[in-house]
Parts: C-alpha cells; sequence; structure tokens
C-alpha cells in the first residue's frame, strides 16, 4: 500500500505543538471553565490554557462546538491563563492554572514532595507507541536492549508509564535502553535523521509516523497488560486539581469533568468525528494514510470510565510503581477522587 511522505518539516510543525515534559497527555485536558454564580453563591470560575492543537485530545472544543456542550454544561471556557505548552503541570501546581491533566505517578510524586493535586475524572488512556523505521530489523521491545530510543522527559507521564510497563516485563528502561530523553519536537527531528533506533511516540504523531511507513512494535498499554495479566486499558492522565481548589470549586470540577466524558462518548459513539476533524490533529488533508488510520487508532483512547476499575488501575499503577523504584513512596492521601 503506498502511503503519502510525512516530511520532517510537516512532522516538526506539529511536534513543536507537543513541547511539554508532561507528555502529550498533559497538554490534551488543558481547556478548564469559567462558569456564572450559583445558588450557593459566588462565581465559578478556572483558570485554564488555550487550547492545544496537535495533540489526541484537541478534536475535544471542535466536537463541544459541533453540539453545543459548554451551553449543556453551564460552561463558559476561558483559556487565556497559563503560558507556553509544556508548563501546565508546574502551573498547576504554583497556582496559575485552576485545571489542567495528571497521571497517578506524577500526581504522586508532586504529592510526596508537599503538594496536594488529586485527579477527579479521566481524559486519556494510555497512548504511547514503540515505532522503528519501515526497514529495522528490530520486532520486539527486547530486541532494543542497548539501542537508542527517543522519549519524553523523566518527569513526563509518558516516560513513567513506559518505564512502569517496561518494568513489569522485566525491563529496567533506565538501563537497558540508551535513553534519549527531551521534548517531542527534538526527538523527532533525531528519529527522522536516523540517529535513534526507535522512538516512543504519542498521538497523534505516532498515527502520522505509521502513516508515512514507519512500523509499531508495540503500544505501552499493550506492554503493561503482558506484563501484569490486566485486561483493563492502562490509565494515562485525567482531569487534576488542587485539593484546596476543589474545596470551593467542586460543582465547577464536576461540570468539567462532565464535559469531558460526554464529548469523548460522542466521539467513540461516532469514529468518523475523528477523520472530520483531522485538522486539529496536525495532520494535513494530503496525509490520506494517517487520516484513514486516525479512528481506528484514536477513538480508543479516550477515557469515558470513572469507577472501581479505573481506580483499581491506578492503585495497581502506583503499587507496582514502587516496587519498581519508578516511584519512591506513596502519598498519604490517594490521589484520585469520584465527585
Amino acid at each position: 500500500m503506498s502511503t503519502t511522505p510525512l516530511t520532517r518539516r510537516s512532522l516538526l510543525r506539529a511536534a513543536g505543538l507537543l513541547a511539554g515534559g508532561a507528555g502529550a497527555a498533559t497538554l490534551l485536558t488543558a481547556c478548564g471553565v469559567d462558569e456564572p454564580a450559583t445558588a450557593g453563591g459566588g462565581t465559578r470560575s478556572a483558570k485554564v490554557q488555550p487550547r492545544s492543537p496537535g495533540t489526541a485530545g484537541a478534536i475535544r472544543d471542535s466536537v463541544a462546538e459541533q453540539f453545543g456542550l459548554e451551553a449543556k454544561h453551564g460552561l463558559r471556557l476561558d483559556r487565556k491563563a497559563g503560558g507556553g505548552p509544556g508548563a501546565g503541570q508546574e502551573q498547576l501546581l504554583t497556582g496559575v492554572l485552576d485545571i489542567y491533566a495528571f497521571g497517578p505517578l506524577g500526581a504522586t510524586e508532586v504529592n510526596t514532595s508537599g503538594h496536594d493535586v488529586v485527579i477527579v475524572g479521566p481524559s486519556l488512556w494510555n497512548h504511547g507507541r514503540w515505532i522503528v523505521p519501515a526497514d529495522s530489523p528490530y520486532q520486539s521491545i527486547a530486541d532494543l536492549k542497548g539501542r537508542k530510543v527517543g522519549v519524553q522527559p523523566p518527569s513526563s507521564d509518558t516516560y513513567r508509564a513506559a518505564a512502569l510497563a517496561s518494568a513489569v516485563n522485566g525491563i529496567r528502561f533506565d538501563r537497558e535502553f540508551k535513553l534519549f530523553t527531551g521534548q517531542p519536537i527534538a526527538n523527532l527531528a533525531l528519529y527522522e535523521r536516523g540517529d535513534l533506533d526507535a522512538i516512543i511516540a504519542i498521538e497523534p504523531n505516532a498515527t502520522r509516523l505509521v502513516g508515512s511507513g514507519n512500523r509499531q512494535l508495540a503500544s505501552v498499554g499493550e506492554l503493561w497488560q503482558k506484563g501484569t495479566g490486566d485486561s483493563s486499558p492502562l490509565f494515562l492522565n485525567g482531569t487534576a486539581v488542587r485539593r484546596d481548589w476543589l474545596a470551593a470549586n467542586r460543582e465547577t470540577a464536576k461540570a468539567y469533568v462532565d464535559f469531558t466524558l460526554e464529548a469523548w462518548r460522542l466521539i467513540k459513539q461516532d469514529p468518523a468525528l475523528i477523520g472530520k476533524y483531522h485538522a486539529d490533529y496536525g495532520v494535513p488533508a494530503e496525509e490520506k494514510q494517517a487520516i484513514e488510520l486516525l479512528p481506528g487508532r484514536l477513538a480508543p483512547v479516550y477515557a469515558d470510565g470513572w469507577d472501581d476499575t479505573v481506580f483499581a488501575n491506578l492503585e495497581k499503577q502506583i503499587d507496582l510503581a514502587i516496587e519498581a523504584g519508578v516511584l519512591k513512596k506513596r502519598a498519604d492521601k490517594p490521589v484520585y477522587e469520584k465527585l
């Protein structure tokens, strides 16, 4: 099957939008809410970052606009807060933002260092993909031991999840691969130049790479399931807030979570929406192969559950991360809550 070439320039342009130490998924739920006054007095407001085009969650706002979800959930989204991409988690911790995304391992790490972040709803299942060139001789992750692999910084949820998924398969991530840690734009440049043997790419760039002829060895989620026997999807991140902010803004947080959940469910019910809004992902019309692949690869990424099954996954991640040395210890309080 012929594929549309993915030029280095176009890939890097899209990747630049993903330059975040917290990983793709940290950028994905960067939109928040600014709500009108409630019957109980006061105003519902939230400081949030602008939209994040070129990320796996970028489609949410287009779907919300098509179906009028902001009005339905009584939201008025204000995307004026925050700085450039990549600083969202730090801005949440410092109060520049009220709503952003965190994974269970990242939330545990910051909470054991003096913060108090809580995940109050789902956003994305893990979408890290191990990618190699089409002509690569490597057929499995184990084959890449001792080889050069690009991945996001150790502070990112993407890195932590990849390290954990490797650990449960008996592979010490930081010792058995020659890791090149950096922002997606830098790693993609190295990969495209042939300086890396593999890259752990995140969506939608992983689909763009596959669409242009690269080969996916495995996903981080598949490795997790293989190593643990857990059939549930691997949770990447969710809507996170500071616990002190949540105490005064529970209705705001609940409306935001419900808004996101409905958008994800609409996408899962009609994956054609993914192809329709391919430009949100940074995929131009000429990349026809990637556009064809997007619905099948992206629809499963959107996390539309927040229940005991998900909580068990979060607990297992934390327990095994401590056992594997990815985390030092457990936080004093749960890093998740059901509103």
